[in-house]
């Protein structure tokens, strides 16, 4: 059913209330007491075709204050417009927000699912079917990886020249080989941090209900008027898109274990629409509750879905990082400053925050404010003195403003801070996922783990600041729990010269309280530092082995 049919708004409201009502039941009486229902009847896999698709709202909105906008627009005394009635603001609105929700099959790798080019403005169809014609590449892999770039044109172009180095696999998933690893934009020094990942959830969770309460009163503004139709029609489809995926996870938290997880129980596509899924949960429920759902998934679905599963989770590793941006002060700073400005960097759930070693400022005049408000009410924080006095700190939402003044008399340097961004993207569910898997030892023997160690290695290269070091946190499990034929070691050359480079260039006092050695720097020591014991204990068995004329795997590493 779509919007053209007669009743679509009451057939879609209708089915939202029965999605929320199986929810209610699920939480009350849990997935074993309706299991064969579920099976037998096909609702499953209905089920997951509808909770795959996009909502095309914010992932700011709310269910509840979507819930609330359909009720008051359909209860609205005002004439409900036509079906031919658009309101060409939503629309644009919608093209603005590069934080919809967007359908998994604009990314599923299955060409029957959805038109490629849908959706598309002129320029960018042009843009796809050149590429297409030129290089013979399918339009489904193009608009997969247009989408994984975020619909930024410019960084497709870039990953479609990175693909095109073998023509006979022009499009064939592979990891990307560096030959020299990033450098960190800002390697400054860093302490530790005080805000626990709780914490924030919690006052993110508080900013997104202020957010979506805002959105609300905006729509029902603006919806005054004119109640169109047709968006009370997509109101009601994405609110019942979103009950879908809440029944959906119900059912995977409580998965029992004695039925398999696998592409024909669930009409996937394909075991990476697994992962799809996995990341879709992860936008939508408690940590907690997603990790109870990854372990029943990862307990269930076949040793086959396994291999898959884990590359895809290793491509959603290679997604841009998120923007880094720097602010700072004249050195010297002028005397009688007010200076006031704020960062926004879009999608952020978080944004972390770290001083330059030279800030300094006159203790008790001249004073930099921060929060996550404009009132500067909300999570402040004031920094004044010396270096001493300016902690590295953690702010929840995607907004930091700043304040700095300073009175008549004394400069000092000023100050100096980098903010990084965090979020809930795709490059989280990935390394969650492979956590889990390599943490798990029916899991392990089923993945490809040179490959996994070959594409962590390019995530190693390519990625900086916390996404570089939760991939160097694969590499040291790898190289933990694997065979020495899992891990081609000559790949981590470009890391072991960032290593030597940062060790070369030792520029802060590790012996002063409160500093200590770079994130980056202790986590490549360490990799090295397991990697080398863990060579030289292959020397060491293939000496002996050689004594006793006993040829094994540690003597083929030497071809004797």
């Amino acid at each position: 059913m779509d919007s053209s049919y007669a009743e679509a708004v009451e057939a879609t409201w209708v089915l939202s209330l029965a999605l929320k009502g199986l929810y209610r039941t699920l939480k009350t009486h849990g997935f074993e007491e309706i299991q064969a229902a579920f099976l037998q009847s096909g609702l499953l896999k209905l089920l997951v075709k509808k909770c795959s698709k996009g909502t095309g709202f914010s992932k700011t909105w709310l269910l509840r204050d979507l819930e609330i906008l359909s009720i008051m627009l359909y209860s609205s005394k005002k004439e409900i417009s036509s079906l031919a009635e658009r309101e060409d603001t939503e629309l644009e609105e919608r093209d603005r927000d590069q934080n919809v929700d967007q359908s998994i099959s604009t990314i599923d790798l299955d060409q029957s699912k959805l038109d490629p080019l849908e959706g598309l403005d002129e320029a960018t169809k042009i843009c796809f079917l050149m590429t297409h014609d030129a290089l013979n590449a399918p339009l489904h892999i193009l608009r997969a990886m247009y989408e994984l770039q975020m619909k930024r044109t410019d960084s497709f172009f870039l990953e479609v020249q990175k693909r095109c180095e073998d023509r006979a696999n022009i499009f064939e998933s592979k990891p990307v080989l560096c030959d020299k690893a990033t450098e960190e934009s800002n390697p400054i020094t860093q302490k530790l941090i005080t805000n626990t990942e709780s914490d924030l959830q919690l006052s993110y969770a508080k900013q997104r209900r202020t957010k979506s309460s805002i959105l609300l009163h905006k729509e029902l503004d603006s919806r005054s008027k004119k109640a169109v139709r047709d968006y009370l029609y997509r109101v009601n489809e994405a609110t019942a898109v979103l009950y879908a995926r809440h029944v959906l996870a119900s059912l995977l938290a409580e998965w029992p274990d004695d039925v398999a997880v696998n592409e024909e129980i669930l009409e996937l596509s394909g075991p990476a629409h697994m992962t799809y899924i996995l990341d879709m949960l992860m936008q939508l429920e408690e940590k907690q509750r997603w990790e109870k759902i990854l372990q029943k998934v990862l307990h269930g679905c076949s040793e086959s879905m396994l291999g898959t599963m884990a590359l895809t989770a290793c491509q959603f590793m290679e997604e841009p990082g998120m923007a880094i941006q720097v602010r700072e002060s004249k050195h010297p700073y002028n005397n009688n400053t007010n200076f006031e400005d704020k960062v926004h960097i879009p999608g952020a759930i978080y944004l972390s925050i770290k001083f330059d070693s030279q800030c300094n400022t006159e203790e008790g005049c001249d004073e930099l404010i921060m929060s996550s408000s404009s009132d500067f009410q909300q999570d402040r924080h004031s920094f004044s003195g010396s270096l001493q006095k300016w902690t590295d700190f953690e702010l929840p939402g995607d907004t930091l403003y700043y304040r700095f003044t300073s009175d008549m008399s004394n400069t000092e340097w000023g100050y100096k801070f980098t903010v990084t961004a965090g979020h809930l993207g795709r490059f989280q569910t990935g390394f969650e996922i492979l956590k889990q898997m390599l943490s798990e030892e029916r899991v392990v023997p089923h993945l490809p783990l040179a490959k996994i160690w070959e594409w962590q290695v390019g995530v190693a290269c390519c990625q900086i600041g916390h996404q570089r070091l939760k991939a160097i946190h694969l590499l040291l499990k790898i190289v933990q729990g694997s065979s020495h034929r899992d891990c081609d070691l000559t790949l981590l050359k470009p890391l072991w010269q960032l290593f030597t480079h940062m060790e070369n260039n030792l520029c802060y006092d590790t012996t002063k309280p409160g500093v200590l050695l770079l994130p980056l720097h202790r986590a490549l020591t360490e990799l090295f530092f397991v990697t080398e014991s863990r060579v030289n204990a292959l020397k060491n068995i293939a000496a002996i082995s050689l004594a006793i004329n006993y040829p094994n795997k540690s003597t083929s590493l030497w071809n004797v």
